[in-house]
């Protein structure tokens, strides 16, 4: 009796601590299943909350007419002797300036864009031996800003006669392009607003606070086309149009 009164205690040990151990027990606080809910509502809060963006460009653009005209032109001769090349190209660069101030250019728009000495060599083509005496090449070119569009073709001219025969380029510009430059900018601005507010419209949201805003591109003085010819030519005629001035912007907003 003894025994199975000690089996009996034992197997209701064990009964207790089954029972004990598939009970549920009572959870904390803030533990448990309510952890798991405030988990996911700060997922959903976090997505919720996630700001979308819109990116547009905007392009703004201003026409004048403009009222600078910058010349490349210059002297080139060829010698020789290297001091006879460079006594030759001084006389005529001289003349040459002289006749452009003549013509209104003050000497503070008269530049020197390069000065270059070149040496030449004849050499016989199958043998590569040198055939001659060297040929000293000297070339003088100057940066000049004409302020008045009107004295451009017969300043040109009267260069070419006092010994220019390099004229390599003409390039148009607006003096002032300042108050051009803001209007293209608010020009652009007003673009990118209105591309914005179109899109954000079409997908059924409304533009929010800007998030950034950057200028891409900067206006650049339009040149002509070098003519091979233009040396050569008598009272250049000169054909300045209109300079565009383009501004382009990117701008994004938040959406809402």
């Amino acid at each position: 009796m003894k025994g199975s009164h000690g089996l009996i205690g034992w197997g209701a040990m064990i009964g207790l601590l089954l029972i004990s151990a598939c009970r549920p027990t009572t959870a904390p606080s803030g533990a448990g299943a309510p952890m798991a809910s405030d988990i996911r509502a700060a997922a959903f809060t976090a997505s919720g909350g996630a700001s979308t963006g819109l990116t547009v460009m905007g392009v703004g653009t201003t026409r004048a007419r403009p009222d600078q005209a910058v010349v490349t032109l210059g002297v080139e001769t060829e010698s020789e002797t290297l001091a006879m090349a460079l006594r030759e190209n001084n006389q005529r660069a001289s003349a040459v300036l002289a006749a452009l101030k003549e013509h209104g250019v003050a000497e503070a728009d008269i530049q020197t864009a390069s000065f270059q000495i070149q040496i030449e060599e004849p050499r016989d083509p199958q043998t590569g031996r040198r055939i001659g005496p060297p040929i000293y090449h000297v070339v003088h070119v100057y940066t000049v800003i004409f302020r008045d569009l009107d004295r451009v073709g017969p300043g040109v001219d009267a260069a070419v006669a006092a010994g220019a025969n390099r004229v390599d380029a003409i390039a148009f510009q607006i003096g002032n392009p300042d108050r051009l430059v803001m209007e293209a900018r608010r020009l652009a601005a007003e673009d990118a607003k209105a591309r914005a507010q179109t899109l954000a419209s079409a997908l059924g949201a409304q533009l929010g606070r800007i998030v950034s805003i950057t200028e891409i591109t900067s206006p650049q003085p339009v040149p002509m086309a070098r003519s091979a010819a233009f040396a050569e030519a008598a009272a250049v005629p000169v054909a300045a149009g209109e300079l565009e001035i383009t501004v382009q912007i990117q701008v994004t907003w938040e959406l809402r």
